[in-house]
């Protein structure tokens, strides 16, 4: 019984074929349908090319936008890096100088403390 079910939709889907086919292509209306799709299509296709151009070209701008923002930022990293470097690099410097000036102030301190030691031991 499904053999015949499947016979008999396969034998009315042919003849659906059959029919488009005869009136698309065998009757001045059918072909007059036909060449307004194929137009349709035509039209279609190149619309679709020319949109795919144009969001090419958007996506090439945004590309390039996106590779000029990153190397804008690359700089500014670069030059945020030096400048702590340099700052970090001054403090040290400072906090190194504050250090050997405490250690004279101590030295010479420590010699005045020694010369009044051994001036009093003199005295003595």
């Amino acid at each position: 019984m499904e053999n015949k079910k499947g016979l008999i939709a396969f034998a009315l889907l042919g003849l659906a074929a059959g029919t488009a086919a005869y009136y698309l292509l065998g009757t001045e209306d059918g072909k007059k349908q036909l060449e307004r799709a194929n137009e349709g299509i035509k039209s279609l296709t190149k619309s679709l090319k020319e949109k795919s151009k144009k969001e090419a070209k958007r996506a090439g701008k945004l590309a390039k936008s996106a590779k000029e923002d990153l190397e804008n930022f690359k700089g500014k990293a670069k030059e945020a890096s030096k400048h702590a470097f340099d700052v970090a690099n001054e403090k040290a410097h400072e906090w190194a100088t504050k250090a050997t000036d405490a250690i004279s102030k101590a030295n010479s301190k420590a010699d005045a403390l020694v010369e009044e030691a051994k001036s009093e031991i003199n005295k003595a």
